[in-house]
């Protein structure tokens, strides 16, 4: 688009004979800001069509009377009767589900979407706009990926409506080489990826045989493309050594000799470097001057015709280069073609020190943590210190939302009113053991969300004392309830502990956050 569009309204003003669409941007804030401009220059529903959307709310507030109450989200209801919405991460869930039914139900013309809306096959639109191709990825802004484009691209055109769908890309003039461009002939490989973890290891301990282990860690997905990653560069290693073998039939057997032009050119390039400022006064220097012209006057320079021997020459010097380079690769590819069989036996060897399992031998906590899918050693380690059975259940609560749990640079959560400590010490109690930090991961910044939310506070209070959205408050308490699931069935033989920990999910279990199967 060669105009520059300063508010979406333009955009739409153009494109407004291809919706509904989806408009992608990379950034909740900005996915609610122009929802908003748009919404003070457009409305796209009738009389008719605001009153499905009003009855649809009022049903949905029936059942969740304070939906529209926190954050300021009365803003997007009043967008939602005029047909226009937002939806991102973090939305609570039952705004998301309200705004997924009124787009599914062609009562939503323009929806303001990060790239997760895009996964959804339900929800195909006339048109796809991208505000940027540039995003976040949790290190850098960079381009997006050509499958990245395309998944989000291909929401574009509705099966029996839309003969072809339409995608518009606003060009950034600081950004211009990071816009459009994309090719379905350049979609990246999809990369396989298998993480080691305890309770891969135990899992295959108890359930696998030897032989069945052994497949498995050389025969998954992603271990086949390392293998036949290998395979390629072993291929073209063996091209490389037959260009060389076969330029090297242009040499005569003079070629090592001083009377070699080739040799002789060496030489002199040699001479050159070291009469130079930097080198002549180096030590030795002056002998190896002196030694390289006796050679060059020793003997004559041979007659040949020399070319062919210099383009040769030239050419085995380049293929030698990328032939290091591709044999530096076949090894980083032979240890990453074993790396899955040496992950496991890394694992186990941590798991055998550790008091988990002795060979096929399962001792209590090797039992424990087979069940166990996130942070196994941490948690399990939790149990026995005896922790979780001693401390409070507002306590414990507390202490479990911060399992594997990274915050944000910019997140902030009021401090928990009880003692980190114990927890601290113990993480580094199983750092000394060997334990990597990746199987340590805690924060106790998540921890006063569980603990107010136990305690029986609403839901609005967690908004106050932090500065996350509704559907990361969600988050933080489910993934919580998921993970005490677990404890649960690890814990089935020890009915003290699994009393505590089912007391604990069913209090955290409520009102917004509640889990529905």
């Amino acid at each position: 688009m060669a105009r520059a569009f300063k508010d979406p309204s333009e955009i739409i003003d153009v494109i407004q004979e291809h919706l509904p669409v989806l408009y992608f941007v990379f950034g909740r804030a900005k996915t609610e800001e122009l929802a908003v401009e748009l919404g003070k220059q457009w409305d796209f529903l009738n009389y008719d069509e605001k009153q499905q959307v009003r009855q649809i709310i009022k049903e949905a507030e029936a059942e969740y009377p304070d939906m529209f109450i926190h954050r300021d989200r009365a803003v997007l209801r009043k967008l939602l009767e005029q047909g226009i919405g937002y939806h991102h991460a973090g939305l609570s869930p039952a705004l998301k589900r309200i705004v997924e039914h009124l787009y599914e139900s062609r009562l939503i013309w323009v929806l303001f979407c990060t790239e997760t809306f895009a996964a959804g096959v339900n929800f195909p639109a006339a048109s796809a706009v991208f505000d940027s191709c540039r995003k976040w990825d949790g290190r850098e802004f960079r381009q997006l990926l050509n499958r990245e484009f395309f998944q989000m691209a291909g929401r574009a055109g509705r099966r029996g409506f839309d003969e072809q769908g339409y995608v518009f890309i606003l060009i950034n003039s600081d950004f211009p080489e990071d816009t459009g461009f994309f090719s379905e002939k350049k979609v990246e490989m999809v990369q396989g990826r298998l993480t080691v973890s305890p309770n891969t290891v135990l899992s295959l301990l108890m359930w696998k045989s030897d032989h069945e282990i052994e497949h498995f860690l050389e025969s998954n997905f992603s271990a086949f493309q390392k293998r036949r990653r290998l395979q390629e560069t072993n291929q073209k290693i063996s091209e490389y050594k037959n260009t060389i073998d076969g330029l090297n039939k242009h040499f005569c057997a003079q070629r090592e000799s001083v009377s070699c032009p080739l040799t002789r050119k060496k030489l002199k390039r040699e001479l050159k470097k070291l009469k130079s400022r930097r080198y002549r006064q180096r030590p030795g220097s002056q002998t190896r001057i002196r030694e390289i012209e006796e050679l060059l006057t020793s003997l004559k320079k041979k007659k040949c015709k020399k070319v062919s021997c210099f383009d040769a020459a030239r050419t085995i010097r380049d293929t030698s280069n990328k032939l290091d380079f591709l044999q530096y690769k076949r090894k980083q590819l032979i240890a990453e073609a074993n790396r899955y069989t040496t992950d496991f036996y890394n694992m186990r060897d941590l798991l055998e020190r550790l008091g988990y399992v002795k060979g096929r031998e399962f001792f209590p906590r090797g039992r424990f943590a087979l069940y166990l899918h996130i942070q196994e050693i941490f948690v399990t380690e939790l149990v026995f210190s005896g922790l979780i059975e001693e401390l409070p259940g507002d306590v414990v609560a507390g202490i479990l939302a911060g399992v594997d749990y990274t915050p944000g640079r910019r997140e902030y959560v009021q401090a928990p009113p009880y003692d980190i400590e114990p927890i601290n010490k113990l993480r580094a109690e199983l750092m000394q053991l060997g334990v990597p930090g990746e199987h340590l991961v805690w924060s106790p910044v998540p921890g006063y969300i569980a603990y107010a939310w136990y305690n029986g506070e609403d839901f609005e209070h967690l908004l106050q004392n932090s500065n996350l959205q509704e559907g990361d408050l969600v988050s933080v308490i489910r993934r919580e309830i998921d993970l005490l699931r677990q404890m649960e069935k690890a814990a089935a033989e020890n009915h003290v502990l699994l009393a505590k920990l089912q007391g604990i999910r069913r209090t955290l279990d409520r009102d917004q956050v509640k889990v529905l199967f």
